[in-house]
């Protein structure tokens, strides 16, 4: 089905149909920062179309899992790893983390860096992700961000390593080129 079918049957597009501008950003960020990943064990949440994981196995990741819940987004990311010419069969958890923080991956140490690109654009989600996240962080988890401006951004403990000017789609922006910011979520907070 293509976008003007989609679009006579009054369906909008998937989400995972995009690269988002949060996670353009930090893709754009891995890339641009190859050690970040090079040889450690990354989780992309809620990964969409996969583009971070994707920008990670590019740059050496020892290993990726990618989180994602929507299985047509899950079979996108091994498309778009098939399309990048990677031979790697992808780790895919189709388990909400954030509903389940006890399920088994979420553990301490399971991970040395995260990813979450475009997750604060809805109100009920937003706390339970910072959260999970921020729980990460004190663990020792590195967490890098990208975010355009949502506007369900947590206040919280970030410091912000860069930003880009990324293309987008008007289908899912108001604009065709919008600015993402990459932050590191700090733990030393209370």
């Amino acid at each position: 089905m293509t976008e003007s079918d989609l679009k006579q049957k009054n369906i909008s597009p998937p989400f995972w149909a995009f690269a988002w501008p949060g996670g353009q950003a930090i893709a754009r960020y891995i890339f641009d920062n190859p050690s970040l990943v090079k040889n450690k064990s990354v989780l992309d949440l809620a990964s969409g179309s996969g583009i971070a994981g994707i920008a990670a196995i590019i740059a050496f990741a020892r290993h990726v899992d990618f989180n994602e819940i929507d299985p047509l987004a899950c079979a996108s990311i091994h498309l778009n790893c098939a399309a990048n010419g990677l031979t790697v069969y992808p780790s895919i958890f189709r388990k909400n983390f954030i509903a389940d923080p006890t399920h088994d991956c979420s553990q301490k140490n399971s991970w040395d860096i995260i990813f979450a690109g475009d997750v604060f654009y809805e109100q009920p989600m937003s706390q339970k992700i910072f959260n999970w996240l921020l729980n990460r962080a004190r663990e020792g988890t590195e967490i890098l961000i990208g975010d355009p401006g949502r506007c369900y951004f947590p206040d919280g403990p970030f410091e912000m390593l860069y930003q880009y000017s990324v293309k987008t789609s008007k289908m899912i922006e108001k604009e065709d080129e919008i600015i993402s910011r990459v932050y590191r979520l700090l733990h030393d907070v209370g």
